[in-house]
């Protein structure tokens, strides 16, 4: 690209044109074949070309190409961001900083020139890129927010932004697309701030920016159905996080709505060829992703709406789901200060939102509702996720039905009915466990053995309380049944504990941080569950104390050996040292009686 006296602006527009058409062919195709051994080769060529067009940019003056200062500025931004896009891209951090600041100086005089505000905005995204990839997402930010103010305040100028491919074109008029590159370029710009508000752990105001995100895709049509939706149900969960049920429910109908609008437009194309079937196949598997989220949102309902019922009667009152009692401190006005408006309000989602309600839950038919509409999306998950193909999945789904029944459980005043509900539980989680191989799945047959010991402990419980409302003498088919929920419990948790202790049976002497919990909170059940177990022999019943005496002792051993254990689970532990004091009398007195003494 070379400069003579008597070039034209045409000549030299149209010598610009060439070489930047072929640095985009370079990058935006030859790049892709690149072969292995040199993975940036076409990203060298292009920069190449690129370092020439800046020298003659840099050299050239209004007067020898008859183009304006902001015309020649704009297309040297153009060619310096280029630059610096490539050096990120080739892992040459320093040398991109230096001539994204390099464009970032250029530019900035004429901010708010339609021929300028797009480059700029861009060159401030990948600055922002360039320091959250070293880690400093404040400096980011930094960036990000003068993208951000020089997006408001060119559409405050009421002005059309004026592309390089305009320019480069000898184009006299704006085309409807043209706003489109600033448009793009802002939603970017969003979307990092959502990233960059992430690492700083300001999570609410990165979900924020997330959805705005989200609906400016929708607004300008410019979004893959397939990844929209999974991002939308993926931020459905954090809303869900915070109580704020109306707009987690909002974004998982808006994931569904254009899934269904997806798949419509995928089935006019209905083929057997390779790449409809591919498509499809995608669609199936995102699809049981959207509706695994749906049960998640069911069961953080369940769960917020338990333990508000169980908390003091009253904080009951504040039946807040829309996050409105939240504090935000929108000084970016990303949203109006109002979090409600977290919604797409182009997007008629009605029809899933009907599927299920997003207020706290009251009663047992509340609670049902959500249930029915909970197993409904594990079993359309379960669809795509088999046992024999994508085990992991499928053991979780079965975790969360699970789990429902529990939460659906608490809300049953009846005890017959929710001994039942417990007891389905118990029966999906053993047929599971009968499936899977420890050896490949031991995290998860850790959680099945502790699940149902939790679970037969549960119906325990409820037998017990029915026993001890009644007078009458138990039958004795009422006390082998104790016996066996007993043995159950003890048995799934033998095996848990079992799990975690090395190939000689000893319990390592400081457990993993995860494990800590479970591991006591076992021994403890096993103490409680042992006394439970009704006997009249005298020896079996030395064998259930001396059982209980030895699980609590596990506990007080393990927190002696670790403080951090002891700190974390001193309840428990107070109680276990209790018992290990209290129980030598109890075996003592038994054994005496054994003896005759």
């Amino acid at each position: 690209m070379t400069v003579t006296a008597d070039m034209s602006a045409k000549e030299f527009i149209n010598d610009y044109k060439e070489n930047y058409s072929k640095v985009r062919k370079l990058l935006d195709e030859d790049s892709k074949n690149d072969p292995e051994n040199e993975p940036y080769l076409s990203k060298y060529k292009a920069r190449d070309i690129l370092n020439t067009m800046r020298d003659t940019l840099k050299n050239v003056s209004e007067s020898e190409t008859n183009l304006d200062k902001i015309k020649l500025d704009a297309m040297l931004g153009v060619v310096l961001l280029n630059i610096g896009i490539i050096d990120m891209e080739t892992e040459e951090l320093s040398a991109s900083e230096k001539v994204l600041i390099d464009a970032e100086d250029l530019l900035i005089p004429n901010a708010l020139k339609p021929e300028i505000v797009t480059t700029l905005i861009n060159v401030q995204n990948n600055l922002g890129i360039l320091w959250s990839n070293r880690d400093e997402p404040e400096k980011a930010k930094s960036f990000l927010l003068k993208a951000k103010t020089f997006y408001e305040d060119f559409k405050c100028t009421l002005q059309m932004p004026l592309p390089i491919e305009q320019i480069i074109n000898n184009s006299g008029e704006t085309v409807t697309g043209d706003f489109m590159f600033l448009e793009k370029a802002y939603t970017l710009t969003l979307y990092y701030l959502a990233q960059v508000y992430g690492s700083l752990k300001e999570n609410l105001k990165s979900a924020i920016y997330c959805h705005v995100t989200l609906r400016r895709q929708l607004q300008y049509s410019d979004y893959e159905p397939i990844e929209w939706s999974l991002n939308s149900a993926t931020l459905s969960q954090f809303f869900a996080e915070q109580n704020g049920f109306f707009q987690s429910r909002h974004h998982l109908a808006a994931a569904s709505t254009i899934l269904e609008q997806y798949e419509a437009k995928l089935m006019e194309s209905e083929s057997s060829d390779d790449s409809f079937l591919a498509k499809k196949e995608v669609f199936k598997h995102r699809s049981a992703d959207v509706a695994r989220c749906w049960a998640k949102y069911c069961l953080l309902l369940m769960t917020a709406s338990k333990a508000r019922l169980m908390n003091d009667g009253e904080e009951i009152s504040d039946a807040i789901t829309d996050m409105s009692n939240l504090e935000l401190e929108d000084n970016e006005n990303i949203c109006g200060g109002d979090i409600k408006k977290l919604i797409f309000s182009d997007l008629d989602v009605s029809k899933y939102e009907k599927k299920v309600g997003d207020q706290f839950l009251l009663t047992y038919q509340d609670a049902r509702e959500v249930f029915l509409s909970c197993q409904s999306w594990l079993n359309k998950a379960k669809e795509y996720y088999k046992l024999d193909s994508l085990a992991s999945d499928y053991i979780e789904l079965v975790q969360d039905s699970s789990q429902s029944y529990s939460y659906l459980a608490f809300f049953e005043e009846d005890d017959e009915r929710r001994a039942k509900m417990h007891k389905r539980r118990v029966d999906m989680l053993e047929d599971l466990i009968k499936e899977i191989n420890p050896t490949y799945y031991l995290q998860y047959c850790r959680q099945l053995w502790y699940e149902l010991g939790e679970v037969y402990s549960e119906i325990l419980n409820i037998k017990l309380d029915k026993l001890n409302k009644t007078k009458e003498k138990p039958s004795p088919h009422h006390l082998k049944k104790i016996n066996m929920l007993c043995e159950k419990s003890i048995e799934n948790y033998d095996n848990f504990l079992n799990s975690v202790k090395d190939k000689n049976g000893k319990m390592p002497i400081k457990l993993e941080f995860d494990l800590v919990r479970p591991v006591i909170s076992a021994y403890a059940f096993i103490g409680r569950n042992s006394m439970k177990r009704i006997a009249v022999d005298k020896n079996v019943q030395l064998v259930h104390v001396k059982k209980s005496y030895d699980s609590y002792q596990a506990v007080v051993d393990i927190c002696k050996h670790d403080k951090e254990a002891a700190k974390m689970m001193k309840e428990e532990y107070s109680l276990c040292q209790e018992m290990v004091n209290i129980l030598p009398l109890k075996i003592k007195k038994l054994e005496n009686e054994l003896v005759g003494v």
